[in-house]
């Protein structure tokens, strides 16, 4: 049987540091302030971060603590954590808090998953968090020359879909 990254983590961690409990006893703080020092999403620093995902989300204090998973987005624009940044993107979606955040950090540095977060709140019919119109955001990401050309590229190929879930049906 496969022993889960958090399950690894843990017995590194206890060892290293000689905890009595595993990570799942350690406060919300210790682990947001893990996932900030991740400096790659490759090696040892993936299999470090599967294990600080397992662990965030299993926290009740969640919630409160999201936008370290923005803070991550931002620090590694261009790299996708081979797929564990999809991870990261579902359990932030069922934050209550997320949709707030995710405006709030495609207004300080727009990256790939908050922008393919706001197509995903458009396509579940929420058209604003954080009173702004996610259309306009996206359009205004498209426009922002000062903005990645690969997410700029996104935001229009989300635009364009946006558009055409729109459309009325063709009458034959």
């Amino acid at each position: 049987m496969c022993e889960s990254a958090l399950a690894k983590y843990s017995r590194n961690e206890s060892a290293a540091t000689g905890a009595l409990g595993g990570a799942m006893s350690r406060e919300i703080r210790q682990v947001v302030a893990d996932i900030d020092t991740l400096r790659t999403a490759d090696g040892d620093d993936l299999l470090r971060l599967q294990a600080l995902i397992e662990e965030y989300f299993a926290s009740p204090d969640a919630p409160a603590h999201i936008d370290v998973w923005f803070r991550l987005y931002e620090r590694f624009p261009d790299d996708h954590g081979h797929g564990v940044f999809w991870t990261i993107l579902h359990g932030i979606e069922a934050q209550p808090t997320s949709d707030a955040a995710v405006v709030a950090s495609i207004r300080r540095r727009p990256t790939h998953y908050p922008v393919l977060m706001v197509n995903r709140m458009l396509n579940g019919g929420i058209p604003a968090a954080a009173g702004v119109d996610l259309i306009g955001l996206l359009r205004q990401i498209a426009a922002d020359e000062r903005v990645a050309a690969t997410v700029r590229a996104d935001a229009e190929q989300f635009l364009e879909h946006q558009r055409d879930r729109t459309k009325p049906p063709r009458r034959g």
